[in-house]
């Protein structure tokens, strides 16, 4: 029975040593030689607007009264900045499916797959009928970064940045950061394209993927968090607490085999 009982014990340590807990370099983002400097070149590209973005466009002028026919007055977009999503997608230029948006006197302009340089350009033109162009100052902007984050984060859910851009890192820190049981090493990526959809992987544990093209997410991006092998185990996530647990099995059923040799 002894010998029984020290087997038991022994399997079950090895067991919680070898199998169950993550282990640190799971768990580090961004590692690299720490015996070598390194300077890393992020990859910029000019994001090309898609259908269901919102674009917040401002006209200035010294014609104050024409230029106020575009604009949402300065009263409306204090309040938008309060409200939040609601007023940007109730007062923004919203690009419907066939990629136009609408503005008032000048009407439809397809903006879809431009970038927001190229339609500022457009914008300019089409005011320059209404306006000299030393009198008007067009600025165009994404009206905030929606994206999804869903899986093994602390606040899965949808959220806006109000920037120009944003790397994987921050928009996973709006989140809460991944969980200790989610996976750093596949961060799924699916992306809306014109011509479809798109889904990629990034290794945020490796120092390349400053590298990577899309290191930089875009707007209506969907970024899944996968669960390590540790999570379906459900023994434990730190190595004590592993052995812990199932040493606490163990007693158990040892305890069981005593009790039904106690009944013969």
């Amino acid at each position: 029975m002894n010998n029984l009982i020290f087997r038991i014990f022994l399997l079950a340590f090895l067991i919680g040593s070898f199998s169950a807990c993550v282990p640190t370099k799971r768990l580090t983002y961004l590692q690299e030689n720490p015996e070598s400097a390194k300077k890393y070149k992020l990859q910029r590209s000019a994001y090309k607007v898609q259908p269901n973005d919102i674009l917040s466009i401002t006209i200035r002028s010294y014609d104050l009264e024409t230029a106020q026919l575009f604009n949402i007055s300065s009263q409306q977009s204090a309040n938008a900045l309060n409200a939040g999503d609601i007023l940007f997608y109730l007062q923004g230029y919203s690009i419907d499916l066939n990629g136009d948006i609408t503005i008032p006197i000048i009407g439809d302009l397809n903006v879809v797959d431009k970038s927001i340089e190229e339609i500022q350009l457009m914008v300019e033109k089409e005011l320059s009928k209404y306006f000299t162009e030393e009198a008007i100052n067009v600025t165009v902007q994404l009206a905030g970064i929606r994206f999804s984050i869903v899986g093994e984060v602390a606040r899965p859910g949808k959220y806006v940045v109000y920037q120009n851009q944003v790397n994987i890192f921050e928009a996973l820190a709006t989140a809460g950061d991944i969980t200790i049981v989610g996976d750093r090493r596949e961060v799924m990526v699916v992306r809306q394209l014109p011509e479809g959809i798109e889904t990629f992987q990034l290794d945020l544990t490796d120092a390349e993927v400053i590298n990577n093209p899309h290191y930089f997410i875009q707007p209506n991006d969907v970024i899944n968090i996968k669960p390590l092998p540790q999570k379906a185990l459900g023994i434990g996530t730190e190595g004590f607490q592993t052995i812990a647990q199932i040493l606490s099995v163990a007693a158990s059923t040892i305890t069981l085999i005593i009790a039904i040799n106690s009944l013969n």
